[in-house]
């Protein structure tokens, strides 16, 4: 029996992965629409630099009391899209 696709998908993965090192961490539209009110502060190149997986700690630090925030949004923000927005802030600071 010979097998097929999963070398080529394998392949694939690791292309898109190497491509756009965010694109299988969270949901960058997500992340802009949840993350928007973060711009009141934070411009979108604020974490340049940084790797989604960096952003998504130094968020659950703020909300943990790691560091003072000015507002409360971090603490607002849902469970489910913090990687989303970390996804987003990493892919615009990469532009």
């Amino acid at each position: 029996m010979r097998k097929t696709g999963t070398p080529a998908l394998a392949l694939a993965s690791l292309s898109l992965l190497a491509l756009n090192g965010v694109a299988l961490a969270g949901d960058i539209e997500v992340g802009k629409a949840k993350g928007d009110v973060c711009l009141d502060c934070h411009e979108e190149d604020y974490f340049a630099g940084s790797s989604a997986a960096e952003i998504e700690a130094l968020i659950r630090e703020g909300r943990a009391g790691g560091f003072e925030h000015k507002d409360d949004a971090i603490r607002d923000l849902a469970e489910d899209h913090i990687a989303d927005v970390a996804a987003w802030f990493a892919h615009e600071g990469a532009k």
